[in-house]
């Protein structure tokens, strides 16, 4: 008698199986999962708030190598193939990558959007819009004219906007996986508030504060943790320079220098962007306070 309990329990259970799917499976009449999404990220620094972002819900890819300059990329036939058939592509905007003006008249995949991260990052700061339809805001002796300048992720909390605007596109556009989506950003949000008070601390007691820099490139940086900028060296503490360029000629002139990475080329890591602004941050105190 146990033993006949136990065929009719397979076949009980054989059954079941056979009517519900596989185990582990989609319930029967259950819709798929939604194909990921293709989104692609122009630089390591968009392509690190985008995955921090997308997570493992979308396919996440670089389009300018590391090592290349964004501003002079051309494109391969292939890199071409793949933006123009991407669900989405994530720009800084501003003109940095003004290569996707040229690819877009080409004509995009249908539905496919184009996320302006750096869209909104206003109002004015000293010495720069914020935003293309912003005035210029700053000291009367600092004399800015131009576009405004597309190193805005070089401010942790512009940095942050740059990320609620991918987490806008990607929800509106995977609103299957929008709370998903949501709960990444905020996770990624908080850390960038983290770093942000990191380094206000490390940077919070250099009391050689007026600083040179022969470009706008952080501007944006030296506004967010109040380093005045001067219009001529002679008044200056130090000069600040991007990485790669030269930094004899200021030595030569007795100037303390410091060299900050401006991240424009980087690995397409999910850590990227916090230590390489914790680096910057650091570079300045020892070049400063030395």
């Amino acid at each position: 008698m146990r033993k006949l309990f136990w065929v009719l329990g397979i076949f009980l259970v054989a059954g079941c199986t056979k009517q519900g799917g596989e185990v582990g499976g989609p319930a029967a009449g259950a819709s798929p999962a939604p194909k990921k999404l293709l989104v692609l990220a122009t630089t390591a620094p968009m392509y690190c708030f985008t995955k921090n972002v997308a997570g493992d819900l979308a396919d996440v890819e670089m389009i300018v190598p590391e090592g290349a300059n964004p501003r002079d990329f051309v494109p391969t036939d292939a890199d071409v193939q793949k933006i123009l058939s991407a669900d989405m592509v994530v720009e800084n905007g501003f003109g940095f990558e003004s290569w996707m003006d040229k690819l877009e008249a080409k004509g995009l995949n249908q539905g496919e959007v184009r996320v302006i991260a750096a869209k909104g990052t206003g109002p004015g700061i000293p010495g720069l819009p914020g935003d293309p339809n912003t005035e210029p805001a700053g000291p009367p002796d600092l004399e800015v004219s131009g576009p405004a300048d597309p190193h805005v992720w070089l401010d942790p909390m512009m940095a942050i906007k740059e990320v609620q605007n991918i987490r806008d596109a990607l929800m509106a556009k995977d609103p299957v996986r929008a709370n998903a989506y949501l709960a990444n950003e905020n996770r990624y949000e908080a850390a960038l508030r983290d770093l942000d008070d990191a380094v206000g601390r490390t940077t919070l007691d250099i009391t050689r504060r007026r600083l040179f820099c022969p470009d706008t490139t952080f501007t944006y940086f030296l506004s967010r943790y109040e380093f005045p900028l001067v219009a001529k060296v002679q008044n200056a503490s130090g000069v600040l320079i991007s990485t790669g360029q030269d930094a004899q000629s200021w030595q030569a002139q007795g100037m303390r220098v410091v060299t900050m990475d401006p991240m424009e080329s980087g690995s397409a890591t999910t850590d990227f962007y916090e230590k390489q602004t914790m680096a910057n941050a650091q570079a300045l105190q020892e070049g400063l306070m030395q």
